[in-house]
């Protein structure tokens, strides 16, 4: 699996309590925040229908580059 880096902000309280939770359980905080938001996109996942509605519209704003690049 390719691993890519993502900048997030947080408040300097929730980087306190990261550091904390990760010195007691002896993980790093990189892994803590990606088992959490590992956890959340599998209990709240993007539907179907919502996804394709989204590329639909992706697909209509941008039909003038889709239809260049089908001509290629």
């Amino acid at each position: 699996m390719a691993v890519k880096q993502l900048g997030i902000r947080l408040d300097p309280q929730v980087i306190q309590q990261l550091k904390l939770r990760s010195a007691i359980e002896g993980r790093s905080v990189n892994e803590i925040v990606s088992n959490a938001i590992r956890e959340y996109s599998t209990a709240h996942p993007v539907p179907r229908a919502q996804m394709l509605e989204m590329v639909r519209a992706i697909a209509v704003e941008d039909a003038e580059l889709l239809k260049a690049l089908a001509e290629d």
